[in-house]
């Protein structure tokens, strides 16, 4: 996989929300470096869904325009947002931030989603390898 095929599958999920009955301002994408970013936005701008790139605005996100979300996952604390997608895990911590450090960012991003969240990754790396291992939540279904 790479980050192209990241983008896409971000770009498809963000759709996929849509038809489900999400805003587009109800949706956010993070990401641990500005390139990644601006390829998931690229893709998803082609869909015809519209976008708005923290970088562009100062890092800030635009509360006016009904739009996807784009931010760093550095600049996302203290946001929320019902959906959330973030991309490139597999390349956060390549300069040199320890695993503790990226799994740190990694909750911060993951807490920014208020419903559902989407974590995509194509190249392995320690934060990768500790969160396969990780065993996954139980789910339970609820009858009434």
């Amino acid at each position: 996989m790479s980050i192209d095929a990241e983008a896409h599958c971000v770009a498809e999920w963000f759709l996929d929300r849509k038809k489900a009955g999400y805003e587009w301002s109800q949706m956010a994408c993070l990401y641990p470096e500005h390139w990644i970013g601006g390829r998931v936005a690229q893709i998803l701008s082609g869909h015809g869904a519209p976008i708005d790139i923290a970088k562009d605005n100062r890092n800030r996100v635009s509360v006016k325009r009904v739009a996807v979300r784009f931010l760093s996952m550095h600049s996302a604390k203290g946001l929320e947002f019902p959906c959330v997608a973030i991309a490139g895990l597999g390349l956060l911590g390549r300069h040199g931030e320890t695993v503790e450090e990226c799994v740190r960012l990694t909750y911060v991003g993951v807490t920014r989603a208020t419903h559902e969240a989407l974590l995509t990754y194509s190249s392995e790396s320690a934060l990768v390898q500790r969160l396969i291992a990780w065993p996954a939540p139980r789910r339970r279904s609820f009858t009434r």
